[in-house]
């Protein structure tokens, strides 16, 4: 359990995050991450993380994630920040509007004894599967004004209709073969064979 900073320092340090303490903070720093690019370029970010006794809770978050001032679409950037946050459970994303810092903060309620290891753990892993997830379109919002509402996580369902359609030579050409195959149904055509 952790009530205290230096009880997450010593979580953090024995899951192999790299951290440190600026005051009242633990900062992770250079979480690895697989899409999400950082304002220096590097496929890394960090992480805050701070009791918030007033609210009784632990706050996790990721301070300039985004600068909206970049933003060449600010209104597309805040729609895909707000389609996000809706689907994503746990994540929020929050603006400060005066200086254009977007933040990624997940908070984790403390109980009498404070948080549960694995709660600090899995908690903290939500911010590099977010920004991962979504980096790509809210770039792309940032950028060229548009992005993908679903997430552009296809179904498995949809992933093998589209390797069945491909590997029949595409989406007109497995039309072509279902005819073959089962005639046209819509028309009075055929019946399939059992």
């Amino acid at each position: 359990m952790a009530s205290t900073l230096d009880d997450l320092e010593a979580i953090l340090a024995s899951k192999g995050y790299p951290c440190r303490r600026v005051y009242d903070v633990c900062v992770v720093t250079r979480m690895p991450t697989a899409a999400y690019m950082n304002s220096a370029g590097a496929r890394t970010i960090d992480v805050q993380l701070a009791f918030d006794r007033e609210n009784d809770c632990l706050t996790i978050d990721t301070p300039w994630a985004f600068d909206s001032r970049r933003a060449a679409h600010k209104e597309a950037m805040l729609t895909c920040l707000l389609a996000a946050s809706a689907k994503s459970p746990l994540v929020k994303t929050q603006l400060d509007p005066d200086d254009g810092e977007v933040r990624l903060r997940v908070d984790c309620r403390c109980g009498s004894d404070g948080v549960a290891t694995d709660d600090v753990v899995q908690m903290l892993s939500l911010i590099p599967r977010f920004a991962d997830r979504w980096y790509p379109h809210i770039k792309s919002a940032m950028e060229k004004g548009s992005f993908d509402p679903g997430g552009g996580q296809p179904s498995a369902a949809a992933g093998r209709l589209e390797a069945i359609a491909k590997r029949a030579g595409g989406v007109n050409r497995l039309a072509a073969l279902l005819r073959m195959r089962y005639g046209d149904q819509g028309n009075g055509g055929p019946k399939p064979s059992p």
